[in-house]
């Protein structure tokens, strides 16, 4: 033994090598516990630096296109001739703090891509952007991801197409489209303007993305096009950086006035692209703090049983130490080494995997967000905490039993086995009934009962791995199930449906729907209304946005599905149809009263905004909280009877819903028209970017569950060496020795996966309750465990720990009976 005469470098050089020898005795346990936490910690430091780096990401985009500060908008239906927005600007007093202004002409428009001639056809609504495209653009630039861009020359006809838009529906680079009137226009390349990072649909549609066509043209052109020669509308500008933004936005609305127009001035931070990517940011880390803490506390509990294990085994060489004299503090260096070599390990390989987690995600961010800029810079702060984990951890792990041994007397530390085995209730209460079976059958339920510490805490830590993947692939069960709802719910009756919205209201009667439903490929219409409104709450910061549908009940072929309550109420008042998470979110159940916010139009024919208390009659099967109902009659409250704005119509005979959308395209008030099919896929492909992040993070939490349950039950077995010495000395064959710890583990597998089912639903609600509701606010997402994660959490608990005996057969069969069976007591 050490002696406190050697010089310090040779006592530990003496101490290493011992280390070195526990190592090569337990390296399969060292480095798999290493593992371990490694994925614990990496997933911890991946996920930490998603947030960190959308916000320099986003923060580079807007700065390398220039964004606008404040953009100049007239009112609808409002135009100007070219060169006096830019003389209104200058002509104000703060001139000078306006670094780069330019002048722009955007009007709507619709979008066919059938002149491409790849893939299914394409008709949707569309925004011409008339702008100039100087290089380098002063103000709101365009990046071209693909292809090129317009030159400066004003006779340039050519665009830029946005970028989302054609990814969604995978258009080639360049191409030709048709806009509203017939006209072909042809673009060069695919890119984005700032402000269309991200960006609202037009009316009548669900999602933007794939739902709106923004067309980026030369000012000329732009004008041409659309039959505003000569003219703008919008104005976008750049301020110097010490600039009064609010007295700048003022003395703008002064100017234009003066041009007998009206405008609204909007600043950066009022633009959708920056409010949601920002707001995005902290909400989804919420979620991905939450997950990954999860997944860590997993590891590190898995890592502190086993490591805890490892030291224990050592007990007995520590208590004879203690019974020769040596020094207790040189007696815990060797066991502490062990920890010591699982932090070491398990920090170079959890950066490894932090890397590759951050690279997995970092590749997801830029594939379902183009920008300009995409920055992925080594996040050290979140590095450094995931390793001063993954060091503290095992050191931890092995101190706690280290400190358990030195504290007792030799011979207690000494005694193993048998001698060492403690009652306790469980043993002394089943001790008074005899188990059914041989005495192998009952052994593993003994083996269990005899030490309830080392079983709850192994359970636990497999438990622990088992509920972070329950609550992942949960979440992906939930999400799923949410999606399929809300498909079943939008193409029922007839997935070719096809909801046509028009410009304004019109009479039911009108020349307008009467060419809807004269339309060759059209079998039937049903018309109807849609209203935006805002159901108030009693927080104002807790309204809900809604888009109100009118819908004849009892003659619409489409009808929602009503899940509570009923479509009518007694007496004369109208009621409404909410959907589940709506109404929950409003502290509002069936027969209750919400109040609604809305436009209604008043007797001169324009419209104020007013508030109506409604009855809220029944909940929808719909799961986005965004859509209520009410009935068609109801309309005369809100100055609308007889009007319509939207028409719902069904394609004839063999039509397709392509058919029903060309068939529409270019008609007189026709804005927009959205198959119902495509309501639904855009939900799947909205959602799928969320969950293509849970499955990354499903792969990892599988992996660290896989690890944990071999490793449990390996250490196990080697804790069990001289008992199965004992059987194998006594004749038995190794199958039966085999038997018994595969019946042992098992039990354990029963119980953590109990643990971990039971585990993962309770995290799974409070994540969908808290969490989900700030990342994805608008569903309503219901907990559901589907039979394939089951079945998973099943294989994984209880399956691969019974199972990993096997993988031990050849340790059993080489067995040193006499070097096991060597004990003195």
């Amino acid at each position: 033994m050490v002696t406190t005469s050697r010089p310090p470098s040779r006592w530990l050089g003496w101490w290493l090598r011992w280390s070195w020898r526990d190592f090569r005795s337990h390296w399969i346990a060292i480095v798999a516990i290493a593992l371990v936490l490694a994925i614990g910690t990496g997933v911890y430091a991946g996920l930490g630096s998603t947030a960190e780096w959308r916000r320099q990401s986003n923060d580079a985009s807007f700065a390398a296109l220039e964004m606008y500060d404040l953009r100049v908008t007239l009112s609808p239906g409002t135009f100007v001739e070219q060169g006096q927005l830019l003389g209104a600007i200058g002509s104000i007093d703060d001139a000078e703090s306006v670094r780069a202004v330019a002048e722009r002409l955007v009007v709507d428009s619709q979008v066919d891509t059938q002149t491409i001639g790849e893939g299914e056809s394409v008709l949707v609504p569309a925004r011409l952007v008339g702008m100039t495209f100087e290089s380098p653009q002063p103000v709101d630039d365009i990046w071209v991801r693909d292809g090129t861009a317009p030159s400066a020359d004003p006779a340039d006809r050519n665009a830029v197409l946005e970028v989302k838009f054609a990814d969604q529906h995978g258009l080639p680079t360049t191409g030709t489209v048709s806009v509203a009137g017939g006209r072909a226009v042809t673009y060069t390349g695919l890119g984005v303007a700032p402000e269309d990072f991200f960006y609202e649909g037009p009316q009548g549609t669900v999602f933007a993305a794939g739902e709106l066509a923004i067309l980026y043209l030369p000012l000329a052109a732009a004008q041409d096009i659309s039959g505003h020669d000569s003219m703008v509308n919008d104005a976008v500008l750049v301020l110097v950086d010490d600039a009064d933004s609010d007295a700048v936005a003022a003395e703008l609305t002064d100017a234009i006035s003066r041009l007998g127009a009206s405008a609204t001035i909007s600043s950066r931070a009022d633009a959708d692209a920056v409010r949601v990517l920002y707001e995005d940011i902290d909400n989804d880390q919420r979620f991905w703090n939450a997950l990954s803490a999860l997944v860590l506390f997993a590891a590190a509990l898995a890592a502190f049983n086993l490591i805890n294990r490892i030291v224990e085994a050592q007990r007995r060489e520590i208590g004879i130490g203690m019974a020769l004299g040596v020094p207790r503090p040189q007696l815990a260096i060797r066991p502490m080494f062990i920890g010591v070599q699982v932090a070491v390990l398990g920090t170079i390989a959890g950066l490894g995997v932090g890397f590759l987690v951050g690279n997995a995600f970092g590749d997801l961010l830029e594939s379902f967000l183009p920008l300009p800029e995409h920055r992925t810079p080594f996040q050290y702060d979140v590095y450094f905490q995931a390793a001063m984990l993954g060091i503290v951890i095992p050191i931890a792990a092995s101190a706690v039993p280290v400190w358990r041994a030195l504290r007792v007397e030799p011979i207690e530390a000494i005694r193993t086995g048998h001698l060492a085995a403690r009652s306790n209730r469980l043993t002394g209460w089943t001790g008074r009934f005899r188990l059914p079976g041989s005495t192998m059958t009952q052994m593993p339920i003994r083996n269990v009962l005899r030490t309830p510490r080392r079983t709850a805490f192994t359970a636990i830590g497999v438990g622990a791995a088992i509920t972070a993947l329950v609550a992942v692939l949960g979440m992906l069960d939930s999400f799923g199930r949410t999606l399929d709802q809300g498909n079943d719910e939008f193409t029922k009756g007839d997935a070719d449906r096809v909801v046509v919205q028009l410009d304004t209201f019109h009479p039911a009667g009108s020349p307008v729907v009467a060419a809807i439903s004269d339309a060759p490929t059209v079998g039937r219409i049903d018309a109807g209304l849609r209203l935006p409104a805002t159901a108030l709450a009693r927080e104002p910061a807790d309204n809900i946005d809604l888009l109100v549908e009118f819908v004849d009940f009892d003659n619409a072929v489409w009808a929602p599905t009503v899940v509570e309550g009923t479509t009518t109420i007694s007496g004369d008042e109208p009621g409404i149809l909410l959907a589940r998470k709506a109404a929950d979110d409003l502290g509002a159940h069936v027969g209750d009263t919400v109040t609604l916010r809305h436009p209604i139009r008043t007797e001169t024919g324009g419209f104020s905004i007013t508030d109506t208390p409604l009855v809220v009659a029944g909940i929808h099967a719909n799961p986005i909280r965004t859509f209520a109902f009410l009935d068609l009659a109801d309309s005369e409250r809100f100055g609308l009877e007889g009007a319509v704005n939207v028409v719902q119509a069904y394609p004839s005979g063999d039509a397709t819903r392509s058919d029903v959308q060309r068939a529409v395209f270019g008609l007189p008030g026709v804005t927009s028209s959205q198959p119902v099919a495509r309501i639904s896929e855009a939900i799947d492909e909205a959602l799928d970017q969320f969950l293509s992040f849970l499955i990354v993070t499903a792969g990892a939490v599988m992996i660290l569950a896989l690890l944990i349950a071999f490793n449990s039950t390996r250490i196990t077995v080697e804790e069990r060496r001289r008992e199965h010495a004992t059987m194998r000395a006594f004749g038995l064959p190794i199958r039966t020795v085999l038997g018994v710890v595969v019946k042992e583990s098992a039990i354990i597998g029963v119980l953590a996966t109990a643990i971990g089912l039971v585990g993962g639903v309770v995290f799974l609600q409070w994540m969908l309750t808290s969490l989900a509701t700030t990342t994805v606010p608008d569903v309503g997402i219901d907990v559901y465990l589907s039979p394939t994660t089951i079945l998973i959490a099943a294989i994984v608990g209880v399956a691969s720990v019974a199972a990993t005996p096997l993988l031990l057969v050849r340790r059993l069969r080489r067995m040193n009976l006499p070097s096991a069976l060597r004990v003195v007591e």
